[in-house]
């Protein structure tokens, strides 16, 4: 692999999209690690990582994301997703191991027994109850928070040490179709790709927006409506100037009428998620 290692600060800061890769190995254990390490809600780490090697799966991928990233062999391709089905089976296996060790107890004082009854129907009607706690719209955010964070690790470590990558939001433009080529159970979600390598590119930082207008101090940012128009401008006209003296695929644009084409944009399946997620199992009404 390239030795082009930055400081993590310096890398944080430097952050740019990477679309093109060469053919060059890089350490994907590692990358996973890194992943698997990062922060965790709960400690319940309610996410599962996939790695795409099967040329028919990539392109299958490819064809539900319809990203141009995807048409190059280059590069590896892991996908993230929210996963509570473990942890289900994780909960269900441990209650049925405590109510088969409460029924083999058949000995000891009658309040002995009578407790280990007590223990032994409780953890019986637990094996078999709704899993509610895995299955809300509060563990499916968890398992939100888990992948995204672990993404962004595996991201983190892969920019420090001369690698790129590019996230792909757009494996979410047929949901259904991806559940069903990666095999995945019940009370799991696929949530994001991200395509690692060693990068065959160099592209310019895209400005972010002014934080006047994405920081606050105790609250929202306050900023009156003559200040803020004229932040507005003011970041039309440099993502304008970024695009316009930008290397390649250069274009007269504005932040502005990115939004504005948002809205009229194709979310191919984007609004079924919400079925999708309850066809998985998840109580998100």
């Amino acid at each position: 692999m390239t030795d082009m290692s930055r400081q993590p600060g310096e890398t944080a800061l430097r952050h740019r999209t990477i679309r093109r890769f060469k053919p060059e190995p890089v350490d994907v254990g590692t990358l996973e690690n890194a992943a698997r390490a990062a922060a965790s809600s709960e400690y319940l780490q309610s996410f599962t990582l996939i790695h795409v090697t099967d040329p028919d799966l990539w392109h299958a991928i490819a064809a539900v994301s319809g990203s141009a990233v995807l048409q190059q062999e280059n590069g590896e391709l892991f996908v993230f997703v929210v996963d509570t089905d473990r942890d289900i089976r994780i909960a269900r296996r441990a209650l049925a191991k405590q109510a088969a060790a409460g029924k083999a107890k058949t000995a000891g004082s009658a309040d002995a027994i009578r407790n280990v009854s007590r223990e032994t129907m409780l953890a019986d009607a637990l094996s078999n109850a709704p899993m509610h706690a895995f299955t809300n719209w509060n563990a499916f955010l968890a398992g939100v928070f888990d992948a995204t964070l672990a993404a962004q690790n595996m991201l983190g470590y892969a920019e420090a040490n001369g690698m790129g990558g590019c996230y792909l939001g757009s494996i979410l433009n047929d949901a259904r179709r991806l559940i069903d080529l990666l095999r995945l159970p019940k009370h799991t979600f696929p949530i994001l790709g991200l395509i690692i390598g060693v990068p065959d590119d160099e592209p310019g930082q895209k400005p972010r927006v002014p934080s006047s207008l994405s920081v606050g101090e105790n609250g929202y940012p306050a900023v009156d409506e003559e200040k803020w128009n004229e932040a507005v401008d003011a970041y039309d006209r440099t993502v304008a100037a970024y695009y316009s003296t930008r290397g390649s695929n250069t274009r007269a644009d504005t932040f502005s009428a990115l939004v504005v084409r948002h809205l009229a944009s194709d979310q191919h399946h984007r609004d079924d998620i919400g079925a999708i997620l309850r066809e998985q199992g998840f109580e998100v009404e």
